[in-house]
């Protein structure tokens, strides 16, 4: 099944039984799922509608984090499933999550990390470009197609055989022109908001920092790739650390509820930071 896949996609990882942590998702994500929506249902009162919303907004946004654990840190299954449980937490507590964005970052860093082993086919980078999109548009966040643009800059310049990709970074960099064009040159709001909260910036510029380091210091990857059974590219698992990293740096510009709403990724980095001191086996596939 997971070959079919990886002929149609490179930024597809499909979730195979076979390997325990899979597993131990597939069994997790659906009991996350009817716990937070039956605690929805009993605290909230807003009946079974919000609560199935609840429960599969939370199996989405707990699988995507998961899934961004895992290329953050493709040595540790142990970076996955904690920055999983602290946005659980956060999701219990009724913390909002830009799913959209979360769901961009995650396929715009396995674009330049390749976990599969492939290259980004263009259906990828279309859905690259769409995910961007509805952060731009839907999520509200305007520099996020820059970021999308760099991941597939970043992509190039590590494979100079795929220039014509840069056509698709140009694409990506236009979702942001166009959305400033639409701030009808409100350009100062958009680099800091008035009422942007110092102690938040400091929080998430705190974050950035601890991801830039972790992506500095990143050791070399022991796991293979997914399809080719090759080792990871350390470059390439640097540069994937480096996109979410800007993704987050970016968010800061949207103010106070947008910024905050990044929280998944300033989790994701600050797990990988901290457990990147856990020594790794070497040989294990990047399951």
């Amino acid at each position: 099944m997971s070959k079919a896949v990886y002929r149609l996609s490179s930024i597809a990882r499909p979730l195979e039984a076979k390997y325990p942590t899979n597993r131990a998702v597939l069994i997790a994500l659906p009991l996350i799922g009817l716990g937070l929506g039956l605690y929805a249902y009993l605290s909230a009162g807003g009946g079974a509608v919000n609560a199935v919303i609840t429960g599969l907004e939370a199996m989405v946004v707990t699988f995507l984090v998961w899934a961004l654990g895992r290329e953050a840190d493709p040595d540790r299954n142990l970076t996955a499933f904690v920055a999983a449980a602290l946005v659980i937490y956060a999701l219990v507590m009724g913390l909002p999550v830009a799913v959209w964005t979360l769901a961009f970052v995650l396929m715009a860093a396995r674009t330049v990390n390749r976990t599969v082993g492939q290259p980004a086919k263009p259906g990828d980078l279309v859905m690259v470009l769409i995910l961007a999109g509805f952060s731009v548009f839907a999520d509200g966040y305007a520099l996020m197609g820059l970021v999308a643009a760099i991941a597939i800059a970043i992509d190039v310049n590590l494979d100079r055989s795929r220039t014509l990709a840069l056509i698709a970074a140009l694409a990506a960099l236009g979702l942001t022109v166009w959305q400033l064009i639409e701030l009808e040159g409100d350009f100062a709001a958009l680099l800091w908001p008035e009422a942007a909260s110092m102690h938040l910036m400091a929080l998430i510029g705190g974050l950035v920092v601890i991801g830039l380091l972790s992506s500095l210091l990143c050791p070399r990857p022991t796991s293979v790739c997914d399809a080719r059974g090759e080792p990871l590219s350390h470059a390439r698992v640097r540069g994937g650390r480096l996109v979410i990293s800007l993704a987050l740096l970016v968010g800061m510009a949207e103010g106070n509820a947008l910024a905050h709403a990044l929280y998944p990724l300033g989790g994701v980095l600050l797990v990988t930071f901290i457990v990147g001191f856990i020594p790794t086996r070497p040989g294990r596939p990047a399951d």
